[in-house]
């Protein structure tokens, strides 16, 4: 009988290598020889699937394999990757007003703050996706909280936007074309790809008469945990203070008190 295999985090070696060209080259022919041995095996294989956080360029790792379908960014299967919100109102529905009963908030701006901080996943176009991990501890806990970011953020994110003088302020209005979007390698002179494809960026808009993407955060969990997490790698917070730091800007802002605002930034 013909075998079915799967693949998970198939990018990991190429991308704990970013940065490290003799490495990463080293980890690309291990990994082209592997699935070339899949292409020549493929009447034994009844189906095969590969996942990761990345997609790295076809003529590269998966120069022997070329008869892969990449479905990242097809409609169809989108609801593969998350939960959608016809789904948590199916399946959910009391758990939703037990969930609101204990933040003591009404059932509609409940469901609206849900949506806020774990919706916002994937292409144009489509339904928007809640993100399971942090969907379902929040459930569990009955509390809002950063679920997904906590499991950790990997610092090749933070070196590759330091390694390209990356302008922060352009992450939350990014944009880009599909060619940039769906391709790593070990020269990208750009950080965006990365990010995006590791879920800290999402699609916002789509321009289809220049074919450019329209990048921003995915929700308030990735945006507040993103610049929380970047934060001691730009100024000279440390991890412990910066949240602190942050609610004090924001509070001097809302008084108005500029003067402390920008003594803080300096």
């Amino acid at each position: 009988q013909r075998v079915v295999i799967l693949v998970d985090e198939y990018d990991k070696p190429m991308l704990q290598a970013i940065g490290n060209k003799e490495l990463q080259n080293s980890f690309r022919e291990t990994l082209k020889a592997f699935y070339g041995a899949l292409k020549s095996k493929d009447g034994c294989i009844k189906f095969a699937m590969l996942t990761g956080v990345t997609k790295f360029g076809k003529v590269s790792v998966f120069s022997d394999l070329n008869n892969l379908d990449d479905i990242s960014m097809w409609n169809e299967y989108i609801e593969l990757c998350g939960i959608s919100e016809k789904e948590i109102h199916k399946n959910l529905e009391t758990e939703l007003h037990e969930f609101a009963d204990v933040q003591k908030m009404t059932y509609d701006s409940f469901c609206e703050k849900l949506r806020q901080y774990y919706d916002g996943y994937f292409t144009h176009n489509s339904i928007g996706m809640y993100n399971p991990f942090s969907l379902l501890n929040a459930f569990k806990r009955k509390e809002f909280g950063s679920y997904w970011f906590e499991t950790g953020t990997p610092t090749y994110l933070v070196e590759l936007l330091k390694r390209h003088h990356y302008n922060l302020e352009r992450m939350a209005h990014e944009e880009t074309n599909a060619q940039v979007l769906n391709s790593i390698d070990s020269e990208s002179t750009s950080p965006i790809p990365v990010i995006y494809q590791s879920g800290y960026l999402t699609i916002k808009g789509y321009d289809e008469e220049f074919g450019i993407y329209h990048l921003g955060f995915p929700n308030k969990e990735v945006e507040e945990g993103f610049i929380q997490f970047l934060v001691p790698y730009y100024t000279s917070m440390n991890k412990v203070e910066s949240p602190f730091e942050i609610q004090k800007f924001v509070r001097e802002i809302r008084s108005g008190d500029y003067n402390s605002f920008f003594q803080r930034l300096q």
